[in-house]
């Protein structure tokens, strides 16, 4: 029964999370840039050699892809056109207005999670699917991602990524947890 204790209790618990959202601290962030070549060739493996190093199975992540070109229009016509056709019978995410930021999420295994946004991962597992799709043009993918230690509840880090896709508004995905 919604009453208005339960409204006190469920504002007292956003409360908290807002506290600790404040008081969340990142580890570190790395950055990766790809050219859009390298992801069309086949999995780039060398290109993210210095973000596997980096990453840990003993944290949590906040990632973001991005295109720092003047055109994201040509992506999001070619996603949309994968998207539409169910392009190598892939599970392509949800299409938002056009953007040079592509993609916010989080994940505990960033590697796995970069691997399936680039294409490379199951073919039902909600992604980008990168190299499905990617127009074939000169181009760069900007992948930046920030580490929080696993002791960072996962309450916190979604509430983290959830502000930073309602402030940054990507092309692609939704916000909250799936």
């Amino acid at each position: 029964m919604l009453i208005q204790s339960t409204l006190t209790d469920i504002a007292g618990n956003l409360r908290e999370l807002a506290e600790n959202v404040e008081g969340a601290k990142v580890d570190s962030c790395h950055d990766v840039r790809i050219a859009f070549g390298q992801i069309r060739n086949g999995y780039p493996a060398q290109a993210l050699i210095t973000l596997k190093e980096w990453s840990s199975p003993a944290a949590r992540y906040i990632y973001q892809f991005s295109v720092e070109d003047d055109a994201p229009e040509d992506l999001y016509l070619a996603f949309a056109e994968a998207k539409d056709a169910r392009k190598n019978d892939r599970a392509y995410c949800r299409l938002n207005p056009v953007s040079r930021l592509l993609y916010v999420g989080s994940s505990a295994s960033l590697d796995a999670r970069i691997k399936q946004h680039l294409g490379f991962g199951h073919r039902g597992t909600y992604a980008m699917q990168l190299c499905h799709w990617l127009p074939d043009r000169e181009g760069e993918l900007f992948i930046r991602a920030w580490r929080f230690s696993n002791q960072t509840n996962g309450a916190v880090v979604q509430a983290i990524e959830d502000g930073l896709w309602a402030s940054s508004k990507p092309m692609f995905g939704r916000q909250g947890a799936r």
